[in-house]
């Protein structure tokens, strides 16, 4: 029971040090560099490089971009769209992606045909794919993989659908005030499922039932120590857009991927007990993973404001000067829907 109590204190303690210390930049736009999209999904190729998906893309792909970024702040100096890689296959309403460095590949989230499918970094799928657990083809439509992410420090690929699943129950909107009720899903190098959580939103707190709510997770990111940042959105909008916003928040979890079950001792199967892991053959159900608010912020259309931005794409990027970790973010304009809406990135900076 001691032991129980002080693996609590110290993950709570690492997690309110992580959260104190979070530090979100300016949200900025590049008309001149950057062409009006519906950027959905981000990650770091190295250096200045990332891959970014676009889920109305005329075909299958990605872009390559160069994202500058400030060394001692992280704020975001440049971004600049380079080229778009394709196979020329229909587009697959691309959510999510992210890079496997010992690949030199990235896996693409796709939500029109509910896979995962990796791609070489010329733009051609490899065949290969992630084995996603059948209860996941019962995700709503619209309402899937849109966030995916890898580590290649902890070896472990995360997903997790936008929405709850039909078969784990409601999901909320404008008049249904509840929470998303999200299985988070882990996978191998070799592409197989492991462990496996139940993440559970917070609720609306929109007070009217007028106009819509969108509430849901839109992105994951990966720490080398084996935490996830989750990012939760809610866009809320009105009938004549005055008054919409995008509420985001980010929290983090620590998921702790179990020694393989072929080899667990009774020490190995108390510690998973205790951080809340879920061996894929243990028949139980996921535990809840406890989580920490780290940021929030909230864009917004009114009389005076047009700052709006749906946030649908994060990843790691560059560490800074000082050794922080940096995040960036991109956000679907919707092709700059009706003049109004801008493509905006954003970084956020992580201390570790």
């Amino acid at each position: 029971m001691k032991r129980t109590y002080l693996l609590t204190a110290i993950l709570a303690t690492t997690l309110l040090c992580f959260a104190q210390q979070a530090v979100v930049n300016d949200q900025h736009h590049f008309p001149k560099t950057v062409p009006a999209g519906n950027y959905s999904g981000i990650t770091y190729l190295g250096g200045d490089r990332y891959a970014v998906v676009n889920d109305k893309s005329p075909m299958a792909g990605f872009y390559l971009m160069t994202i500058r970024t400030d060394s001692v702040t992280g704020d975001i100096l440049d971004v600049r769209c380079d080229s778009f890689l394709t196979s020329r296959q229909p587009n697959r309403d691309e959510e999510g992606i992210c890079y496997v460095p010992h690949a030199n590949s990235v896996f693409v989230s796709g939500e029109a045909d509910g896979q995962i499918i990796e791609y070489t970094l010329d733009g051609h799928p490899t065949g290969r794919r992630l084995a996603l657990p059948d209860i996941f083809s019962t995700a709503h439509g619209n309402s899937g993989f849109e966030a995916l992410t890898y580590n290649a420090t902890t070896h472990r690929f995360w997903t997790t659908t936008e929405q709850t699943l039909r078969s784990d129950g409601d999901k909320p909107n404008i008049k249904k005030k509840i929470p998303n009720r999200l299985r988070l899903q882990s996978f191998t190098d070799d592409l197989q499922p492991a462990e496996q959580y139940w993440y559970v939103s917070d609720s609306s707190a929109v007070t009217s039932t007028e106009g819509t709510s969108d509430l849901g997770i839109s992105a994951l990111a990966a720490l080398d120590d084996g935490r996830l940042v989750v990012l939760e959105r809610e866009i809320r909008k009105t009938k004549n857009n005055i008054g919409s916003f995008v509420h985001v928040k980010l929290f983090a979890v620590s998921p702790t991927p179990p020694t393989s079950p072929d080899r667990l001792d009774l020490q190995d199967k108390e510690r998973s007990c205790e951080l809340g892991s879920l061996l894929p053959s243990s028949g139980r159900t996921p535990d809840t993973l406890h989580k920490e608010l780290i940021a929030e912020f909230r864009t917004r259309i009114n009389l005076t404001a047009r700052s709006f931005a749906n946030y649908e794409g994060m990843c790691l990027g560059p560490r800074l000067a000082d050794g922080r970790q940096l995040l960036i973010l991109c956000a679907d304009s919707q092709n700059q829907y009706r003049g109004i809406l801008k493509d905006w990135f954003r970084s956020v900076v992580l201390a570790e």
